[in-house]
């Protein structure tokens, strides 16, 4: 079954969207925009516009994992078929037609279509189930090779007939070439007899009506004996057709009109083989547009940094770290951050009351939480942590912006009453509604009453929302009723200025005459102003401004909380490992020295066994013999003891710190590596180090000293050493793989790499082509296991694309 193409059917279960203008309010057309522009192919800009909201799990998850699996190829895999995705719909309806044909280029772009989607069939069958959802879109369709062969037998790579197309064509199209040659070798001969005669204009021969002419000057037209076919808009040039070459033009027009009716019999034959088989070039145009949808909002999904969130089967919304879309790309293009939002609701918890200053976010918030859940329902993933959480709502109801009409004397006030009268009317435990400057539009007296009725009917249907608001009596009725909850958007009171985050648990103070302050609004207003506010009002408008300078005050306190106590886990775990390496180091030298010591006491043993042996044979006494043995073992169990404990004591050693100069013979560490080498020769600021078989002259500045040179030690150097000079003025920052088998360009990417870290090169460039992905997936495969390599990725389109790659190494 194709899941995104059942979408429209599935949309007969859910019960209300509304208004019709939803998509316009949340912003969700801007998205399909987006995802239109991201579409290759008509056919995928088609499925752009039957986008609908769907409500059922199994339908939902199929299409929300498509995207996820799609968004994966994207960025891991292989470069996936992405050419020739052509719309061949109208030439399949002509070919449908008996009698009708198709031309050359039509049939160049089904084949082209056709080797796409073979290519796509191809590209999943090597994957075996690695992408299973989007895979079950070409299950049981067949690809047939032969309508791809029958097409290339007569179309060539560039759209025209093939000269071979059929036996007859092959001779036609032979006669009309040699007879051409022989009407242009005549034709030459009158044209240089002519110009000799200064009877011809500038141009040389010519083309008229499809027959070779002499472009003459009018005043001579008499000298020349043929057939006018046209004149230059001026009159003072006629196109002749010489008489001599009259009858062979004509045998040559007779063979083109052979030539054209044997090509359309060609064609027709051809349109008649595919007829059959339309049907089935219909499911491949069908599939294809279908994956260059998935394909669009993959796109879409990397360029928000979206994930699917964990689908919950109930009503549910639990949203973490979550972005707008649109708000996000347009700050990523000016180079600003958004504030992320944490949101849920649930089923002790269903309605959200926002309050707080003007400007400080609430609406976006609640338009996030909206577009957010509609994507998600129209097969979108959405800019949120992957481990959110969201259920499936039947309904989605908005009451956003203004919807004053003077065609239909609605006021705005009226607009907003008779969204709430369907809200009320057809919400259920099942319906997502959100509402934004609830009660706003009328006296607050009335208004602030009307909207908590309002809010009660809904709470007493069990419906999910958010409501953004002023309201005191709101934000008090929030507080006492069971399946409502307050919240607020932070406000920065020492600095006047909102924070943009959204916090549950207690609603939030306006802030109206702290903001009409900072504007310079005279004082003397602001404080008639007050005295018009009463006490309670006033008081608790007080009491929320306290204790969101208190929570932040807290909230300061955590953040330096926690980043002592990260500090202070890094610190351990550094200590940690410190304490590992030097145990394992420790053991090591233990080893190695009890190693030593027992190939000093072998070594012993058998220069005493030795002594035996002259002494056996100069006839000592056994008892003599006896005692020299016992000797000798005190002696080797007492050397046993002294090594063990001087190695040892050599562990427990205090680590110094070695100050010393560098000097010839020097062992020294380079810094940021864990490779040692000895000093060769130094030169001012420079020094040559021999690293194993290969010396550079690396700055002084990086080595550090670890062990004394030896006071005999003489200069040495590596049978390989290497001026990095000369090294960097032969090396470049490139390296071209093309054509190498794998192990070989592995091996010069391998040399490439090591020589570009050493020289210090920040950044690379790969050129290993695109082909069939196979050297790319290699190279990457190989960058990803190298420590040295800090980052790669394509390169610019224009500069070549995923042909190349460019490589930052932690330098």
């Amino acid at each position: 079954m194709l899941w995104h193409t059942g979408v429209k059917s599935v949309a007969k279960k859910i019960n209300m969207i509304y208004p019709d203008t939803i998509e316009n309010k949340l912003e969700f057309d801007k998205i399909k925009e987006l995802t239109r522009q991201k579409c290759l192919s008509e056919m995928g800009v088609k499925y752009v516009g039957k986008i609908r909201f769907v409500n059922h799990f199994d339908v939902l998850e199929k299409m929300l994992l498509q995207v996820k699996e799609f968004k994966k190829i994207i960025t891991e895999d292989t470069p996936f078929p992405s050419e020739h995705y052509f719309n061949i719909e109208s030439y399949i309806r002509k070919a449908a037609i008996d009698g009708m044909f198709l031309n050359e280029e039509e049939f160049h772009q089904i084949r082209l279509l056709l080797q796409t989607f073979g290519q796509i069939k191809k590209y999943f069958e090597q994957r075996n189930g690695t992408y299973p959802q989007t895979e079950s879109i070409l299950a049981g369709i067949h690809f047939d090779t032969q309508l791809v062969k029958a097409i290339e037998k007569i179309i060539d790579d560039e759209g025209k007939m093939r000269p071979n197309a059929s036996p007859e064509l092959s001779k036609i199209s032979s006669k009309i070439g040699e007879k051409e040659k022989e009407v242009r070798s005549q034709m030459n001969k009158i044209f240089l007899k002519a110009g000799d005669n200064g009877w011809l204009a500038e141009s040389g021969i010519t083309i008229r009506d499809g027959r070779l002419v002499l472009p003459v000057l009018a005043e001579f037209k008499r000298n020349i004996s043929g057939f006018v076919h046209d004149e230059s808009a001026t009159g003072q040039t006629v196109f002749i057709e010489p008489t001599e070459i009259f009858e062979q033009n004509n045998f040559i027009r007779e063979l083109q009109l052979a030539y054209k009716r044997e090509r359309e019999r060609i064609l027709t034959e051809l349109t008649t083989f595919i007829r059959p088989s339309l049907s089935e070039m219909e499911k491949y145009l069908q599939r294809i547009g279908l994956i260059d949808f998935i394909r669009a909002k993959a796109l879409l999904a990397i360029d928000l940094k979206a994930e699917m969130p964990i689908l919950k089967k109930f009503c549910h919304l639990k949203l973490i770290e979550a972005y707008h879309p649109l708000l996000k790309l347009n700050h990523q293009k000016a180079g600003l951050t958004v504030v992320p939002l944490n949101m849920e609701l649930n089923s002790e918890k269903r309605i959200l009351v926002i309050s707080g200053p003007n400007a400080g976010g609430k609406s976006v918030c609640l338009k996030t939480a909206g577009l957010l859940q509609y994507m998600l329902q129209c097969g979108f993933l959405i800019p949120a942590q992957s481990h959110s959480e969201c259920g499936i709502f039947n309904d989605m109801m908005v009451d956003i912006g203004d919807e004053q009409s003077i065609e239909n004397d609605l006021s705005t006030y009226s607009s907003h009453l008779v969204h709430m009268k369907n809200f009320t009317q057809f919400a259920d435990s099942k319906s997502f509604f959100l509402i934004d400057e609830f009660g706003t539009g009328t006296d607050p007296q009335f208004g602030g009453p009307l909207a908590e009725a309002i809010l009660n009917q809904l709470n007493n249907k069990r419906a999910f929302g958010v409501v953004t608001t002023h309201y005191s009596n709101l934000k008090n009725f929030a507080a006492n009723t069971k399946g409502l909850e307050n919240a607020c958007m932070i406000f920065d009171h020492d600095k006047m200025s909102a924070t943009y985050i959204l916090e549950t648990g207690k609603p939030g103070s306006s802030y109206a005459f702290e903001i009409a302050a900072k504007t310079g609004l005279d004082k003397n207003i602001i404080d008639y102003a007050k005295s018009k506010v009463g006490d309670k009002q006033r008081k608790m408008d007080d009491i929320l401004i306290d204790l969101e300078k208190e929570k932040s005050h807290v909230l300061e306190l955590k953040k330096r909380f926690e980043e002592k106590e990260a500090r202070s886990k890094t610190l351990v775990e550094e200590y940690t490992k410190l304490k590992e390496e030097i145990e394992t180091n420790k053991n090591k030298l233990l080893r190695e020295a009890r190693q030593e010591a027992l190939s000093i006491i072998s070594e012993a043993n058998s220069r005493i066994e030795n002594t035996i042996r002259e002494i056996r044979e100069k006839k000592a006494e056994t008892e003599t013999i006896r005692t020299i043995r016992k000797d000798i073992k005190e002696k080797t169990e007492e050397l046993k003891t002294q090594t063990a404990e001087s190695a040892v004591k050599q562990l427990n050693k205090p680590a110094v710190k070695n100050t010393e100069e560098l000097l010839v013979g020097s062992s020294v560490r380079i810094s940021g590596q864990e490779n040692t080498g000895e000093i060769l020769e130094l030169k001012r600021n420079k020094a040559l180090v021999a690293l194993g078989e290969i010396s550079s002259w690396i700055d002084t500045d990086r080595l550090t000293p670890i062990i004394s040179p030896k006071k005999d030690s003489k200069k040495v150097f590596g049978t390989k050493g290497v001026d990095m000079n000369e090294k960097l003025k032969n090396f470049t920052s490139e390296i071209n793989l093309i054509g190498m088998r794998g192990d070989e360009a592995i091996g010069n990417l391998q040399q490439f790499l090591d020589d570009a870290f050493l020289l210090g090169f920040k950044q690379v460039k790969i050129i290993h082509g695109r082909g069939y992905g196979i050297l790319r997936k290699l190279v990457r495969e190989y960058l990803h296991k190298q420590k040295n390599v800090e980052h790669f990725e394509d390169e610019q389109l224009a500069s070549g694309g995923d042909a190349i790659t460019i490589v930052n190494l932690n330098i």
